[in-house]
Order: C-alpha cells, then sequence, then structure tokens
C-alpha cells in the first residue's frame, strides 16, 4: 500500500530546530513488499581476476617532475630491468627480464612490457622495487578491465531502483561497482537515528543519540549510546522514519536476494540521532557534527570510528553567516579530513538562505526527477554544487518511477519490531538526493586508496563530483542554477583512481569582462592575465550581480588566501586591485566566495 503524500514540515519548537528535507512519502509494506529474506547470494566478480589466473607482464610508472626524475624516464625499460633485478625477477633461469617502452600516457605516466607474464607474487615483487626508487611518483600494474556491470539480486532493485541504474537520468551505480563498493569507508547519517531492519542491519556500526531535549527526544532520556529511531510522529504528522531511508540509500544489505540495494553496500553506516519528534536543535547538530568527525564532545565518549563521509540531510531557513556555530563545527569537520555532504532543500527557493545548505565548504545537493530534469520542489542558486536523483511525484497515487525507494518501518507511530516491521518507503526531496552523493564519496575515497592514493580532500572531492556529472536532460531555468549536472558515480569513482592534476588558471585577457561568476561560499576560482613590459597601470577589479567576493592576487604564482601579493575585501562584489608600474609577467588572481555568489564580472585591464 502506499500512504497519500504529505509534507515534511518543521513544528513551531523554535526557531533554532531544524526539520527534516523530506518533501513527502509512499509507503510499501507487509509480505508483498518485503517477502521472506532469500539466501540466494551470487557473488561479484572481480577486475582483476584474469589477471591473477594468466599473469599480467604490463607495469605503468609515472616519474616525478624533479630534472633528476627526468633524467630517469629516459631509460625507464632500463630502469624496469635493473628493478627486476633488485626484485629477484628472472626471464629464466639463466637469462634477465627484459622490458621495452610502449608509450607515454596522456598523465604523463609511462607504460612498460616485461618479457613474460609475472605472478601475483612477482609483479607485487617488482612494484615494490619500482616503488622505492625516490623520483617514481607512482607505479601499477596495467591489468585487464572487463565490461561487467554488477546487477544485484535484490529482489525490487529493477523494479523500483531507476535512480541507481537508468543510464540516462540515474547515477550509473553498477558501473561504479565494478571499481568500489566501498569497502572500509564509514558514512555518518545524522538523522533521526534508524530502525532495526533485515536489510541494513549488517551495515550499521553504532553511533550516538545527540538529543537532549526529552520532549524532542521522545525516548525518554537524554543523550545515550543508543540511536535507534523511536519515530517522530506529532498529534499532526506521522513518523518518518527518515534516517533508516537515508541510511538504507548509502549501504542497504545488497545482493542478498531481497529487498533494495545500496550504493555503498560496503560501507558503513554510523546513525547519529540528530533529529526527533519536531525537527532538532542547532546545538545538538553542531556536537553531532565534531563527534561525527573525530572530535571531542564534553560529556560524550570520543567515537572510535569516526566517518570520512557525514550525511545531512536537514536544514532550516537561515544563512549560514547566521548560524556560526553549524559553519564551525563543519570547518571542524572539513579540518579532519571529512567530507560534508548536505541537503539544498525543497522550498523551491535559493539555497543561499538556507543553512547548512549555505555554509562554507560543503557539497550541497539539489535534486532531480526521473525526467532529468530539476525537481520542482529543489532549492537552487549558487551554493549548489550538483543535483542528484531526488524524485518528483506530486501524489501519492504517481507511478514508482516518480519516487526515490529505499528502507524504513511499517508503522505510522512507534517502530514496529523487525522483521514483522521491516518496510520498504518511497519518498522524494533533496533529503533523498543528498544519501546518492554521500555513498558515492564513500565509493570514489575506497576506489583512490584501492589505487594506492591518498583520500581525497573534501575540496578534492568536490572538484571531483563537480566535474564528473551528467548533463541534465531537461536543462533548470537560468534563474534556477542547480550545478553543472545529475551526480555520475561511475566517472567519479573513475576520477577518484587518477593522480589529480595541479589547478589550471583561466586566461583572463586584457580589457574582456569575465562574466556570469558564480560560487558557494568558500568556493574560488583562479585566473591569469599576462602583463606586457612597459606597462603603467595593471588595474584587477570585480563587479556587480548578488553575494560577497573578495580578490587575491599575486606576482608569478597561483594567488591563494594564504599565499598573495595583495587582496580587495570590502563587503560586496565591488573589489579592486590597482598595481602602478608593474613587473612584466604573469599576474594571478583568485575570486573568493565570502559567501554565496552570482552573476560578478571579473576585469584585468592595463
Amino acid at each position: 500500500m502506499k500512504t497519500k503524500l504529505h509534507k515534511a514540515v518543521q513544528a513551531p519548537l523554535a526557531a533554532a530546530i531544524v526539520a527534516a528535507l523530506c518533501a513527502g512519502t509512499a509507503l510499501a509494506a507487509g509480505p508483498s513488499a518485503m517477502p521472506p529474506m532469500k539466501q540466494q547470494v551470487r557473488p561479484m566478480a572481480t577486475l582483476s581476476g584474469a589477471n591473477d589466473v594468466a599473469g599480467n607482464d604490463r607495469f605503468i610508472v609515472k616519474y616525478r617532475t624533479s630534472s633528476t626524475a627526468r633524467a630517469a624516464r629516459v631509460d625507464v625499460a632500463g630502469n624496469v630491468r635493473a628493478a627486476a633485478t633488485r626484485a629477484g625477477v628472472r626471464a629464466d633461469s639463466r637469462s634477465a627480464l627484459g622490458a621495452e617502452h610502449i608509450r607515454r600516457l596522456s598523465t604523463g605516466a609511462e607504460v612498460v612490457r616485461v618479457s613474460r607474464k609475472l605472478d601475483r607474487v612477482e609483479s607485487a615483487r617488482l612494484v615494490d622495487q619500482l616503488r622505492a626508487d625516490p623520483s617514481v611518483e607512482y607505479v601499477q600494474e596495467d591489468f585487464l578491465k572487463h565490461a561487467m556491470d554488477f546487477v544485484p539480486d535484490d529482489t525490487y532493485f529493477e523494479e523500483l531502483q531507476w535512480d541507481f541504474q537508468n543510464t540516462s537520468v540515474g547515477i550509473h551505480a553498477p558501473t561504479a561497482w565494478d571499481t568500489s563498493t566501498g569497502e572500509g569507508v564509514v558514512v555518518a547519517v545524522l538523522d533521526t537515528g534508524y530502525v532495526d531492519h533485515r536489510d541494513l542491519d549488517a551495515n550499521i556500526i553504532p553511533g550516538y543519540d545527540f538529543i537532549n531535549d526529552p520532549a524532542v527526544a521522545g525516548d525518554g532520556d537524554g543523550r545515550d549510546a543508543d540511536a535507534h529511531d523511536p519515530g517522530d510522529f506529532t498529534a499532526k504528522d506521522i513518523s518518518s522514519w527518515h534516517g533508516t531511508h537515508v541510511a538504507g540509500t548509502v549501504a542497504a544489505v545488497t545482493n542478498n536476494g531481497f529487498g533494495l540495494a545500496g550504493i555503498a553496500f560496503n560501507a558503513k553506516v554510523q546513525p547519529v540521532r540528530v533529529l526527533g519528534r519536531g525537527g532538532g536543535y542547532t546545538s545538538d547538530i553542531a556536537d553531532a557534527i565534531t563527534w561525527a568527525s573525530g572530535g571531542s564532545v564534553d560529556g560524550v565518549p570520543d567515537n572510535p570510528t569516526p566517518a570520512e563521509v557525514i550525511n545531512l540531510s536537514l536544514g532550516g531557513e537561515r544563512k549560514c553567516n547566521q548560524d556560526p556555530v553549524t559553519q564551525a563545527a563543519i570547518d571542524g569537520a572539513i579540518s579532519r579530513g571529512v567530507t560534508v555532504v548536505v541537503a539544498a532543500g525543497n522550498d523551491n527557493m535559493d539555497a543561499t538562505n538556507f543553512s547548512p545548505a549555505s555554509c562554507e565548504g560543503v557539497i550541497t545537493v539539489g535534486a532531480s526527477g526521473s525526467d532529468g530534469a530539476r525537481s520542482y520542489f529543489s532549492n537552487y542558486g549558487a551554493p549548489v554544487t550538483l543535483s542528484a536523483p531526488g524524485g518528483n511525484a506530486t501524489s501519492g497515487t504517481d507511478p514508482e518511477n516518480r519516487w526515490i525507494w529505499s528502507l524504513g518501518n511499517s508503522s505510522e507511530a512507534e517502530p514496529v519490531p523487525s522483521p514483522e516491521g521491516d518496510a520498504i518507503l518511497g519518498m522524494i526531496g533533496t533529503s533523498q538526493a543528498a544519501p546518492h552523493v554521500a555513498a558515492t564519496v564513500a565509493l570514489m575515497q575506497a576506489a583512490a586508496v584501492s589505487a594506492g592514493l591518498d583520500p581525497l580532500t573534501p575540496a578534492q572531492v568536490k572538484n571531483v563530483l563537480r566535474a564528473s556529472v551528467s548533463p541534465f536532460t531537461v536543462a533548470p531555468p537560468s534563474n534556477k542554477p542547480q550545478g553543472p549536472g545529475i551526480l555520475n558515480a561511475a566517472l567519479a569513482v573513475a576520477n577518484a583512481t587518477e593522480v589529480l592534476p595541479s589547478e589550471d588558471a583561466t586566461p583572463l585577457p586584457n580589457r574582456v569582462p569575465e562574466t556570469g561568476l558564480m560560487g558557494a561560499a568558500g568556493d574560488g576560482t583562479l585566473y591569469q592575465l599576462t602583463v606586457p613590459a612597459g606597462t603603467r597601470s595593471l588595474n584587477l577589479r570585480t563587479y556587480g550581480g548578488s553575494g560577497d567576493v573578495s580578490i587575491y592576487v599575486a606576482y608569478d604564482r597561483p594567488a591563494s588566501e594564504a599565499d598573495h601579493d595583495r587582496k580587495s575585501a570590502r563587503p560586496g562584489n565591488n573589489e579592486a586591485v590597482v598595481i602602478t608600474n608593474p613587473a612584466a609577467g604573469n599576474y594571478f588572481v583568485r575570486v573568493v566566495g565570502e559567501t554565496a555568489f552570482s552573476n560578478v564580472t571579473l576585469l584585468g585591464l592595463y
């Protein structure tokens, strides 16, 4: 069955309460929706299986950019032969292993083939010897990849989860799973807590209940280590099971012949309860952000399993610069290397007016529908990093592909114990869009580490996500932008396994305005202007548009907030740096959003 669509409305508990950003719910429960669990597990194939059996004879070596490394690169095949000798890897009992250089890749790495296929142990010994060379930036096997999209056998995957698999408007999850399933990553879901559910329990790790106010908590006690959801029902609203729905999108147990699939199904979800009856207090949410990211909170034991990703499918109508405690908590999380993903909001308004959607450093997610267009309810504007499936149903009788389906409970009040209460719920909202992105970040981080790279920084995650989107099928109106496109998990994961290039500056021609600049708080874009000899004056300035930007200028090196020669940081967008008798050469200017900004113009003239 399905309940009628209902709006998740913030109750008037207090001005500092925020609500879960879910626009509506449909329910499927009982035997027809959640049949008895089937033990029909199909093992997932691995990418390197063919190489493990047949061996490998190709390797990729990337040298550093120093002069010594460049000299070493001249004889990369010879270096590989020497490394093989040191590793004790030979062609046969009488001959040294041969090696030939095949080509240089677009990334600057070199492909080398050795004279015979090496088994796993021999390959590892050779790779270890090559990595020991200080002039080598990285080395890996050039293993074969195969077309092998993973299609799990969960009962309702193909029927309901268009958002995972539709190649036009979905996130391309099956292709992403060829590379990563999120193993080893913890995603903290700061929400209503969770209910026990057969399709989720195995991927839950201990969290915490941060709700202090008994009237909001509804569980008869204050802060404690039990993050279970007792139901957030009130006299006006039924229980939403919002946190369980979000957690299921992130990491429902997958390929178990039952229920639904999760995006990062080998990651773990840490439920952190911050929303209860009527919403949740900003103070509780700020403490929860700190704790989930590995910081200390007075009176609460430290988190033994800090998250790499935090999902905040919640918010309130208040600009982040009016919510400094939330910004401070987010700053702390980011300083600990944690990526913070937030919902844009469901009011069809500019996300600049909502927190944490407009906070600096976060990844703000708008919603798209099964038609590939922006969802009619989604907030929009400069703070939105990208969009992801959030549904576009307008009534409870809409077809199933208008909803985002995940896990919940069949009760409208207190939860029915599992397994009897296990249910599948259809919801819409930016609350549903955000966990698609949070789970994809888990896939990206696991893939990067598996590729021998460091985990991505929160800023790198944001850049990779924006650079990896699929286009909207129907472009949003120009006055309601929702980022560059729709989440593409497969491309984001693939890009996360590459060594990220250094930042390129956009050329800024003399006296040619760069118009339409847009970004979230904290976003920055670098430009470069070349000044000829004999120039008497250089003027760099911004003007127009909305929001607040600052500019940072440096000679002969990329400008940043920490490293610059001059800056202009007045309130608003009218910034100017004037240099008299500038030296000839390259000047770099970085435009940084103090708040979200849009339609700003940058001009350089001499």
